[in-house]
């Protein structure tokens, strides 16, 4: 008898050379790896003869069927079975990786259901040939390579005359050993689940996992140095066991049937798990994960984590716990008229192939042949493709309902304006309304795992989040070696599960605390708190700047989620009656947008967003997240003014003000949150996809619908222009006043009008209550366009566009396109009547007081501005004594001494020194000097008064011009302030008697009407 044994070099006598996998160099993987150059040394898919006579000896041999008393057959070991067992397993070892010949053959043969297996009932006792056993079984049970899900899910182009005949052949050959591979392992995962032992009612012994459970008995009892390497390695086995059950799914989804049986059959593994305490196991390693002997398995546990809620809705998982709750939901959904013809009208697919989609299906395709009377008459339509091909099609087929799939191309690429978003349709149910998502109700084994998963979350959250997490983010801190390609999205997913099914239990666990104790949760968060640190932040978001770079969608719609979970549960926490919480929320607000280097990434996201890329989960995340974050940042604000103004009353000491807290709240208080929004969060972009998302309305959830339209009302609300006061606005026309302007023309675009008109014409919700409020802002934004319409006709034109000046155009539009500029030109118009109607008052108040003026002939003048002296214009006041000889000598001598210091000044140019030095004669001299000056350079007439009243008038005129001004500068803006500083000095060039001096003003015509003056008059040095 020939056997498979080692040698030296691990060759076994007689037996060939397995084939060994071809090594993937940087040019083969840059290249695409198998499915572009196929080496010619490319190793045979098939199994060499002597390696298959080989394999029937040894599988022959393990062991026979033996009759048992109650007459069912048992397979019964030979002696030495485990040496043969050992023999397979190098055989298996020697298996090619990425095309696995070898397994597939042994698949071929059922030596699995049929040979191993019932050993491993029959030995359950026998640890080293269990051993041996799962060995074998963790290798053929390994999943695919990432070669082989490459091949399996490349398409061929089978008509291409570009590619040779050999590469296509080549190329099926590897799709179908990849396919096969798939299907294999599903097999595997179909007989643990469906195996009779598992079947039995009354079982004493358990079933097929019990055997490999009670494995771990032993070495999970041992702690420290007391746990051998033996035990080390039987623990990684069952896990890694465990792991690849989990992970065995199809291949390619095209099928729904597959997909349905597939996640039918993962469902029914999850409820045999909880049956035979596999999901206990895990929780006793997970707890005891910050230990030394347990560390090393934390890659492991996440991803059996990740493999055992990678097809569950958290949302779902965590209503599990209330099934009376969900019956109601579905009959009031079902009362409301919301089942599922809603989701066939906005187009959403089923992935189930349950009964109630097939029947539905049924339906539509009854009503589609009896639609047209003549349908089922013959004939052949011609339908020319794009590509320059014809379609011959039946003429039945083309008149099917509007809801039928049209007869297009299927290869036809999508359009991205009719089509904004990509996916296979599954949805999650927190942004699903009740009635529109069948895909998720399953039958009684998906209810049987979604309660399992319920229990486990409780007691995973409860005991061991705290120390997984703490293990797994120390892993990623130190960018540890161990970890892959893919481990820091596995992460993400499994926080983002256990916080968004943390926050659907909690809401359910506060409303029935209320009902029954009266009091609330202590904590917000609970466990999860080890994961509402700085470093996770941080690494979510730089992950979302490194897979938006390397155009990696899938992973960062992930990414998304687990960031809007995260800001829900910062919210929960910053609501949270824990000071401890409250003050952690406090400052990762503080890291987020209060510092002087945010980290906030939610601008970018938004701007980013692109239809025809992104899943419609994506958009109900970002919607989510900037509802949250405006509502913690508005209630954060407004907590910190408030606490700040009190502090101030109060008096704090130094102590209290340097307090990092206090600090905090300063900052805080000290944000603008209406600048913020307005310069990173509003835009056309944004409208557009809020528009884009309210297109769904009917499969929206109430949450969402409630989200959009809060962010709708918001840019109604938000004003941008402050109203006038009323003094100004009286002051100018009421076609050129500034009125209050808001964002609300923003909403005014021709697809959200088209939205909100096939929401208010939609007669399935117009009962409904929960879209109540969706159908008032709809009916709201309707009617304020109508009447900003009639005022502005322009705006029918205006909705057809999108603006890149969204702030600018609503400015316009509510003012009827009369800018700043336009208004600029109305003030200096309005200043220059009241400066005509001022000026007749001011020569009138200079006419009244002509009994005290004297006029001089031009010779008189030229005399006095020779001489320096003028007896007339200098006369004594009029309360003084003429007849007295003394007083008449005494003012003669100091008129004589003043104008020759007049003459002295005009010589020296020391005006300055005079004036002060004089007396009671200085206003008399100053005023001659004044006289004599303007007789010397002007040559005119000039009017001369008293000393005393002609000082008193120019004071009260140039007062009165100074309040004039001065009362119209004082409510004016900045713009009109400085074009009231040139009309002053206008007015003052005014005042003077060189209007006959052409040089020195320029005119120019008035654009408005119903003014008194028509032209506008100001200096030339001014213009700039």
């Amino acid at each position: 008898m020939t056997t498979i044994e080692d040698t030296g070099a691990g060759q076994a006598p007689g037996v060939s050379p397995a084939p060994t996998a071809t090594a993937v160099t940087p040019e083969n993987r840059r290249s695409g790896g198998a499915n572009s150059n196929i080496p010619n040394h490319n190793p045979s898919l098939s199994v060499p003869k002597g390696i298959i006579d080989e394999l029937l000896l040894v599988c022959g041999v393990i062991g026979s069927n033996m009759p048992d008393p109650s007459n069912k057959n048992r397979l019964v070991p030979v002696t030495d079975c485990i040496n043969w067992l050992q023999d397979l397993q190098r055989a298996l070892r020697r298996d090619d990786d990425s095309y696995r010949p070898i397994s597939l053959l042994i698949g071929q043969w059922r030596v699995v259901p049929q040979k191993l297996l019932p050993l491993v009932l029959g030995c359950r006792y026998d640890t080293p040939l269990i051993l041996t056993v799962l060995k074998i079984l963790v290798i053929l049970t390994k999943p695919l390579s990432d070669q082989a899900k490459r091949a399996g899910k490349t398409a061929i182009d089978i008509k291409s005359k570009k590619i040779p005949e050999s590469v296509l052949q080549e190329q099926m050959k590897l799709r179908d050993n990849a396919l096969a591979q798939a299907e294999l392992l599903i097999e595997y995962k179909r007989i643990f689940v469906h195996h009779a032992s598992h079947r039995q009612s009354n079982k004493k012994e358990g079933g097929l996992l019990s055997v490999f459970v009670s494995l771990l008995a032993e070495p999970l009892s041992k702690t420290g140095s007391s746990r051998t390497d033996t035990d080390h390695l039987t623990i990684e086995l069952v896990l890694h066991l465990f792991r690849n059950l989990l992970s065995a799914e199809p291949l390619l989804k095209g099928s729904s049937d597959k997909s349905y049986e597939s996640a039918m059959l993962h469902q029914e593994l999850i409820g045999l798990f909880e049956r035979e305490l596999v999901l206990d196991i895990l929780l006793v390693i997970a707890q005891e994960m910050e230990s030394r002997e347990n560390a090393q398995y934390n890659l492991l546990l996440m991803e059996i984590l990740h493999h055992l809620l990678r097809t569950q809705d958290p949302t779902e998982v965590a209503r599990s716990a209330e099934p009376s709750k969900r019956l109601k939901e579905n009959k009031t959904a079902v009362k409301n008229g919301q089942s599922a013809t809603l989701r066939d009208s906005t187009n959403v697919p089923s992935e189930s192939g349950s009964l109630r989609s097939r029947l539905l299906m049924e339906k539509q395709q009854r009503q589609a042949s009896t639609s047209a009377r003549h349908s089922h008459f013959g004939g052949t339509l011609v339908v020319s493709r794009p590509d320059g091909k014809r379609q011959y099609l039946s003429a039945a087929l083309s008149k099917q309902s509007k809801n039928a799939a049209p007869f297009s191309n299927a290869v036809k690429r999508k359009n991205r304006k009719t089509e904004p978003f990509v996916g296979s349709g599954r949805t999650n149910s927190s942004y699903t309304s009740s009635g529109a998502n069948l895909s998720n109700q399953g039958g009684v084994a998906t209810k049987r795992a979604q309660m399992a998963l319920h229990t486990f979350c409780t007691k995973f959250v409860e005991k061991c989040y705290g120390p997984v997490m703490k293990s797994l983010k120390n892993e990623f801190r130190r960018e540890s070696v161990r970890l892959e390609e893919g481990d820091k999205v596995v992460f993400f997913r499994i926080v983002w599960f256990f916080c968004q099914w943390w926050r659907a239990s909690q809401t359910h666990n506060l409303t029935a605390g209320r009902k029954e104790n009266g009091n609330t949760i202590s904590s917000a968060v609970g466990q999860l708190i080890f994961t509402m640190d700085v470093f996770t932040f941080n690494l979510v978001l730089n992950s979302t700047d490194v897979f938006f770079q390397h155009k990696k969608y899938p992973q960062l719609s992930q990414t998304v989620a687990l960031y809007t979970e995260m800001v829900h549960l910062l919210q929960s926490m910053y609501a949270s009656n824990d000071p401890t919480e409250k003050v952690m929320a406090l400052g990762l607000m503080d890291r987020l947008f209060y510092s002087n280097e945010p980290l906030d990434r939610l601008p970018k996201l938004l701007s980013k967003w692109a239809p025809g890329i992104y899943t419609r989960e994506y958009l109900c995340d970002l919607v989510s997240l900037v509802h949250v974050t405006l509502k913690l940042l508005d209630a954060n604000a407004k907590e910190c003014v408030q606490g700040t103004d009190n502090s101030i009353g109060k008096n704090e000491s130094k102590k209290q003000k340097n307090d990092v807290v206090s600090r905090m709240r300063e900052t805080a208080a000290d944000f603008d949150v209406s600048s913020y929004v307005q310069r990173k969060i509003i835009s056309n972009q944004v409208v557009f996809m809020y528009t884009h998302l309210l297109s769904q309305y009917a499969v929206n959830s109430v949450q969402i619908n409630h989200q959009i339209v809060a962010f709708f009302s918001r840019l109604c609300k938000f004003t941008i222009v402050m109203s006038p006061d009323e003094d100004e606005a009286d002051a100018m026309s009421n076609l050129l006043a500034s009125n209050a302007v808001t964002l609300e023309p923003m909403l005014f675009n021709i697809q959200l009008l088209m939205v909100l008109s096939q929401i208010l014409n939609d007669e399935r919700i117009r009962h409904n209550k929960e879209y109540s409020s969706l159908l008032s802002f709809a009916a709201a934004i309707m009617r304020h366009f109508a009447r900003a319409a009639e005022t502005n006709p322009m705006l029918h034109v205006e909705a057809l566009f999108r603006h890149p000046a969204p702030h600018r155009f609503c400015e316009l539009s509510t003012n009827m396109y009369v800018n700043e500029e336009l208004r600029m030109m109305a003030e200096r118009e309005l200043l220059l009547e009241e400066q005509s109607r001022a000026q007749p008052e001011m020569e009138y108040q200079y006419e009244g007081d002509g009994d005290d003026e004297v006029e001089f002939d031009d010779e008189k003048e030229d005399n006095t501005s020779l001489n320096g002296t003028n007896e007339e214009a200098h006369r004594p006041p009029l309360g003084a004594a003429a007849d007295d000889e003394e007083e008449e000598t005494e003012w003669f001598e100091k008129e004589t001494s003043g104008s020759e210091k007049s003459n002295a000044q005009k010589d020296t140019e020391n005006d300055e020194s005079i004036e002060k030095n004089e007396d009671m004669s200085r206003t008399t001299s100053s005023g001659d000097e004044k006289d004599e000056e303007d007789v010397s350079t002007g040559g005119q007439e000039v009017r001369s008064s008293s000393p005393s009243k002609r000082s008193r008038r120019e004071e009260d005129s140039n007062t009165d011009k100074e309040d004039v001004l001065a009362d119209d500068t004082s409510d004016a803006s900045p713009t009109q302030t400085k074009s009231k500083k040139r009309l002053r000095r206008t007015t003052q060039v005014d005042d003077d008697d060189d209007a006959d001096d052409d040089d020195s003003e320029v005119e120019f015509d008035s654009p408005f009407e119903g003014t008194n003056s028509s032209r506008l008059v100001f200096d030339e040095d001014d213009e700039d």
